[in-house]
């Protein structure tokens, strides 16, 4: 085998390398959001659907970053999306509570891991009377004592 040969070698051995790199990277990244805000942003603005999410400067007294809210007026549409999404989600969790209806869940709270320990990540999940669908994701400094404050 000759130089040039060696070095092509190389050279495929090496682009194969960075783009392991780059895609592991990209992955990594990706994972960082939860999975549970692609449901914000594909039904958000659905008919029968309303939405809420306040702005971090009107949240900074209570250590919240992120808070929104969505309340399906019929849920039944989004339900396999949303317990694929929690599924996903609540595999890491640090604190899970869960209710379950003939093997389905129908409410949830869950504080999801973070890779930083000042902040907390909270998903609460109910289905109520009529399929009447409510899911909450809020992010922030807040204690899990300072959540109940909050939703009193």
């Amino acid at each position: 085998m000759n130089n040039n040969s060696k070095n092509m070698i190389a050279l495929r051995a090496g682009i194969t390398l960075l783009m392991l790199v780059f895609l592991t990277a990209s992955q990594c990244r990706a994972g960082k959001d939860p999975e549970i805000l692609k449901i914000f942003d594909k039904y958000g603005n659905k008919q029968g659907v309303t939405m809420l999410e306040i702005s971090d400067d009107l949240m900074k007294n209570y250590h919240v970053r992120i808070f929104k809210s969505i309340i399906f007026e019929d849920g039944r549409k989004a339900l396999t999306d949303i317990r694929k999404a929690i599924d996903i989600d609540k595999v890491n969790a640090k604190k899970i509570k869960e209710s379950k209806q003939d093997g389905l869940l129908i409410s949830g709270y869950y504080r999801l891991k973070t890779e930083n320990d000042n902040l907390n990540r909270y998903l609460i999940f109910k289905i109520g009377k009529n399929n009447r669908t409510t899911l909450v994701y809020i992010e922030g400094e807040l204690t899990p004592e300072e959540l109940v404050e909050l939703l009193k």
